[in-house]
This record gives structure tokens, sequence and C-alpha cells, in this order.
């Protein structure tokens, strides 16, 4: 028998919540996407028998349409897109920076539409001169009661000009959390700083208990917190927080969203900043007071935000580019889950190879952070493309199986 190896050893938890068919074919669409990166276009060349549909999901219907497109001699970076409705108006909200991300003068746009088809002119929810040295982005929308809420995350100069090479490089100075109002689509009001030192992407839901909640990170040492509005009314107040202990698996939760099921359990997913490449995952099961061991996940992720939410047909979805390869974001799908425990299938969005037009530091080419809103058999997303357009797409999903 052999010596032990003397070198050290981890063993991981991994929750298994995709289901083994769906596992095969995101597999074989693995396989795909490399044979095209190694030069072949023409599959057949790499192998002589490729089944109709291998290495492929089918596509819904799907109608895209442009809320904003990047300007260079303006706004030139656009991202971090949320999406609500008030009343009979579709709202997009989004960051707009003039070049770069996540630079000072970077402040928050908003544009609406009837039809989630033809959009108005933007307009400015926040504005942030570059000599203040503000940098401000979008954290999410929520509607009710004839109000939209916006919430905006302000820090002060991040110095990315000479922080290392990196994606998180947002760890000086601290974050605050801003809240802004609005009834008519015209004018906001600052309601005030609700929360300090959050990093946010998605704006509070309502649980099945009557409370809102979201979830964030604190740049600083990168523990997650849990924002809860005990008090569903007052969405402007500030919010009960929640801190999230530190993973024992490794696991580093970064910008998170969630769904709950029947049961009343909170499914907490995570973009996992450890470059695994899968989410990560918790729960609650008392409404967000206690949570859960964070766990890795099977569910790929290129190392982008992902958005997860239920049908009005009660089955449920994550939205996001939901395969391995880091930083790859040409292909926006959406996996299906009957029971919230276990994805089984899978759907093509949009697709396809695109270029930005305007260069700009941590600018990548693709379909970016879908953020989502469900409008009967209708899944609306909005997400950036290359981070310097923003799109919305309506898509049918009665046709998923």
């Amino acid at each position: 028998m052999s010596e032990p190896c003397d070198v050290p050893c981890k063993t991981y938890h991994v929750m298994n919540v995709v289901d083994q068919k769906l596992a095969q074919q995101i597999q074989d669409f693995m396989f795909r996407l490399s044979v095209h990166k190694a030069g072949y276009q023409v599959l057949t060349e790499w192998h002589p028998v490729v089944p109709e549909g291998w290495g492929e999901f089918p596509s819904l219907p799907v109608q895209r349409s442009t809320v904003y497109r990047g300007n260079a001699d303006t706004w030139a970076y656009s991202h971090h897109q949320t999406i609500a409705k008030l009343g009979e108006n579709y709202v997009v909200s989004w960051s707009n920076g003039f070049l770069h991300e996540d630079y000072v003068g970077q402040e928050v746009h908003y544009a609406y539409s009837p039809d989630a088809v033809t959009w108005s002119e933007p307009g400015v929810v926040v504005s942030t001169p570059v000599e203040s040295e503000i940098v401000r982005n979008n954290a999410g929308l929520y509607a009710a009661d004839g109000k939209l809420y916006c919430y905006v995350g302000a820090a002060h100069n991040f110095g990315r000009d000479v922080a290392s090479p990196g994606m998180s490089t947002l760890d000086g100075p601290p974050m605050r959390l801003e809240a802004y109002v609005t009834e008519d689509l015209s004018e906001w009001t600052k309601v005030g700083d609700i929360c300090e030192g959050i990093y946010l992407f998605e704006g509070p839901r309502r649980t099945r208990g009557g409370r809102l909640m979201c979830k964030g990170t604190n740049m600083r040492d990168r523990h997650g917190m849990v924002l809860i509005w005990d008090d569903a009314s007052d969405p402007g107040a500030a919010p009960r927080v929640v801190n999230l202990p530190p993973s024992q698996e490794g696991v580093v939760p970064d910008q998170s969203t969630w769904y709950q099921t029947d049961d009343g359990r909170i499914w907490l997913y995570h973009r996992e900043s450890s470059l695994y490449c899968h989410l990560g995952l918790c729960w609650s099961d008392d409404e967000g007071d206690t949570w859960s061991e964070i766990y890795y996940t099977d569910f790929p992720n290129t190392f982008s935000r992902a958005f997860a939410g239920r049908l009005s047909d009660g089955r449920y979805y994550i939205a996001g580019n939901n395969y391995d390869i880091f930083l790859d974001r040409i292909h926006l799908l959406v996996a299906l889950s009957d029971d919230g425990r276990k994805f089984t299938r899978q759907y093509t969005l949009v697709e396809g190879e695109t270029t930005r037009r305007i260069n700009g530091r941590h600018k990548e080419d693709g379909y970016h952070y879908p953020n989502c809103i469900v409008d009967g058999d209708h899944l609306v997303l909005t997400y950036s493309v290359n981070k310097e357009d923003i799109e919305v797409a309506t898509v049918d999903m009665s046709q998923a199986e």
C-alpha cells in the first residue's frame, strides 16, 4: 500500500441542483463552444458525426428593444441595469459612466416605456459631477403603491487607476446605499442614506411572509449582507441587516439573487468570487432571519451576475450566462426547475458574437447582468450589451416546456 501523500487536501461539499441530463447538455454545449474557439466553424471537420441540435439549447420567442445606446461623446459605459413596472410603464434604470467602469462621475439614469419596445429619452435619477469625486451605481428598483424606489450605491473615488489587476478592486472607500423615489417618472426625491458598507445590484422583493428582502456584499471583507424591511409599506426606510457568516467551504458570496419555494424556504444563489465559475447557495427557513452554511453548487456560471425568480405558472428560473467559461458572456440562457430544487432544462434567450464600439476599462463583450420581472406569461429582462448599450428582451415563457 502506498504511503500517504504529504500534500494538503481540502474536501468541498457541492450542492447538486442540476439534473444529470441537463448537466450532459451543458457539457455538450461547452464542447461546441470550445470546438468553435479552436477554429472549427464547421463541426463535422472536427468530428464526422454531429447530431442535429448537439451542443445547443433551443431558442424561445424573444422581442428585443434598445433602451439606450452608448455614445463616445457623452456616456460610453452603461451597465448595472434593473427593471420594474410602475402602473402601465416598464422602467429601466442603469449606471452611466463616461468611458470606464466605476470611475468618478458615474451616475444613475433611467427610461420608461408603455410596451417595452419604444423607450423614452433617458432621464437622471441623481446627477454626479466629476468634481464631486463620487462614483454612483444603480443598485435596484422596487415599485409599490404608485411609487417607484431606486436604490443607488455611492462611494468616493475607488482609485481603479492604481489598483492591482482584477475584477474586485472596489474594497477601498466604503459604499453607502441611497434611496430615491418618484411617482411621476419625472421628479426623483432622495429619501435618505439607508445603509452603509454594502455593494448591491438587485432591489428588494417581497417574501411570502410579506417582508422585503435583498442581499448585497460588504466589499471590505466580502461577507454577505441580507437587507430586510419588516414593514414592506416603507421601502425607503433603513432596513434591518442580517450578516451571513463566513463560509467554512471557502465560498465568497458576491452578487446574489433568490426565489422562495412553497414550503417557505428562501434559496439564495451567489455569484461566487473565488473564480470557481459555479454559483454558490445558502437558504433560510425563517424569512431571512437565519441562514444555512454557504455551499458550492454544480450550477455553472461564467463569473457573472445571474437572476433567479418564479414564473407565473409556478416554475422557477435562473437567467444568466449559465456555463463555466470564465468571462465568456456571449450566451444569455434561462434554466428552469419545476420544484426549485433541481433544474432540468435550459433555453437560449440572446446569443451571438458582439464587439464593443468604444473601448473602456473593465468593459467586456457580450450580454451582461440580466435583471428580470414576470409579466403574465412573459419574462421581461434587461441586460447590457458590451457594457455600453442597454437592451430589454420580452420572452414568451409559455413556449418553454
